[in-house]
């Protein structure tokens, strides 16, 4: 079962997750420029 916290933390993770993912596409796009 899913607590509050997990969910909580997998947003978390999720989060950070796209930030970084962000990041590696806005490099690559400069670079395919």
């Amino acid at each position: 079962m899913l607590t509050p916290d997990k969910l909580t933390e997998i947003f978390c993770i999720a989060d950070d997750f796209c930030k970084e993912f962000d990041l590696e596409v806005q490099k690559h796009q400069v670079e395919a420029l």
